[in-house]
């Protein structure tokens, strides 16, 4: 972590130093204009956790918040440098110039984050110290293995787990030793290379002792998650069994209906959608003879949909099935003999999503956000998928955190997966969260991942 803060208050004066010097005498500069950026961007960086090495600085969500806080940089640097540094006297140095190095400075420290932590220099023990009984282990030790994670994971028993026994059965991990053992050693040895622990038992079934050493450890700088805590940070989602029913009323709920985030969110969506419709108009004209030439029926596709507050709107999409195919199944299914030869590849493109901001416009859609779902779906999970209707908390969008983590849902087990996403969405309604969406649906675009 010195390494990289050294590298970066070398990068940003030696890139603003090196162009200038390129240019001749176009650019002259003292030392506000070398000082004060410098060590803003350092500032802003250590608030995302730049310097911290439990950051996971290859995920696109850390990618999001260095941009971010890059811009922020920016922002903040021009105006000491040129408002405040400069006041009663003139400004030679070029903006251009300034603009350039913080463009390429973001690249360049972002790029080498990737690469050391790919690297040797960074070698971290990932190993997590589990807690459990023997319900809630076995429930965790199968979530751990779809979800892909690597860490090396080592089983603590608790409640009526046996040291020895298998977590989940034959060659599974076994609770190698009594959790509140493990603990009281840790206690005392707070200087450990384990990543973290996770409390995978329900709370209120731990004896009192392994609660007040769990304590303890958390603040000795060793992470303790509880299993809800635990989805939320390594997986990014929530299942909705370990929810109740007043958890939009949690504290801490970043989401309220009036808030300043909402409000630019929405300003945003208008302006973004405006100028995006007025880009793409020629493309959405294609797109629009090209169906008609294809064969007959409508260009649009409208149909209705649930909204915000589960309010009913109309959506519309460029049609990329055969007429009347809605009533024939409500899932696509993988090479679905009812999406027309074209309508495949505007799905893998995306391109069909392009009339929705026809919907933005009107207030019933936003760009981010949980997919607008077909009324007789909704009918159907709801009966089956508990707190299904808590993703009406936000307007729906035309991509979102669930459409960029988890592939086309064909199943009631595939609708649970993506509304864990939604739920998480929802709890960390952001900026950052939302840039993150939109890295991650430029990566799905370019990749071609529809369906």
């Amino acid at each position: 972590m010195l390494l990289l803060l050294a590298l970066d208050c070398a990068w940003w004066p030696g890139i603003y130093i090196t162009i200038s010097a390129l240019s001749g005498d176009f650019n002259k500069y003292g030392w506000p204009e070398v000082v004060l950026p410098t060590a803003i961007t350092i500032f802003s960086l250590s608030l995302i956790g730049a310097y911290n090495p439990r950051s996971e600085m290859k995920s696109v969500g850390y990618s999001s918040e260095h941009l971010i806080a890059c811009l922020t940089a920016f922002l903040i640097s021009a105006f000491a440098v040129y408002l405040v540094a400069s006041f009663g006297g003139l400004v030679a140095s070029s903006r251009s110039i300034f603009g350039s190095t913080f463009l390429a400075f973001s690249a360049i420290s972002l790029i080498q984050r990737r690469l050391i932590y790919s690297s040797r220099l960074l070698r971290r023990n990932r190993r997590l110290l589990v807690i459990s009984d023997t319900e809630s282990g076995e429930r965790f030790y199968k979530n751990y293995t779809v979800n892909g994670q690597k860490q090396n994971l080592h089983f603590f028993a608790a409640g009526d787990a046996v040291v020895g026994a298998s977590v989940a059965g034959p060659g599974s991990p076994i609770y190698s030793a009594l959790a509140s053992d493990v603990l009281k050693n840790l206690e005392e040895n707070p200087d450990t290379e384990h990543e973290a622990i996770v409390i995978a038992a329900p709370p209120d079934h731990l004896e009192n002792n392994i609660l007040t050493s769990l304590v303890a450890v958390h603040f000795q700088e060793l992470p303790v998650y509880t299993m809800h805590s635990f989805f939320e940070a390594y997986w990014q989602k929530m299942p909705p069994d370990l929810l109740s029913r007043t958890w939009p009323l949690d504290s801490g709920f970043q989401l309220v209906q009036h808030s300043a985030f909402a409000s630019l969110k929405r300003v945003f969506d208008i302006i973004l959608a405006s100028l995006t419709l007025l880009f793409v108009s020629p493309v959405m004209a294609l797109v629009a003879l090209l169906i008609k030439w294809e064969g007959r029926g409508p260009v649009i596709f409208s149909q209705t949909r649930v909204g915000q507050h589960g309010d009913l709107f109309t959506l519309y999409k460029f049609r990329t099935m055969e007429v009347g195919s809605e009533f024939k199944g409500i899932y696509t299914l993988q090479g679905d003999p009812r999406v027309t030869r074209l309508g495949h590849w505007l799905r893998i493109s995306r391109l069909d999503e392009l009339p929705q901001l026809w919907n933005v416009l009107r207030g019933e859609m936003s760009l981010i956000g949980p997919r607008a779902e077909w009324i007789k779906c909704v009918e159907q999970y709801e009966e089956v998928i508990p707190y299904y209707h808590f993703r009406h908390l936000v307007r729906p969008g035309i991509t979102g955190w669930a459409q960029v983590n988890y592939s086309y849902g064909s199943s009631i087990n595939d609708t649970l997966e993506k509304l864990m996403y939604d739920l998480y969405y929802i709890r960390h309604f952001s900026l950052v969260l939302d840039a993150t969406v939109i890295l991650k649906t430029l990566h799905v675009m370019i990749f071609g991942k529809g369906r």
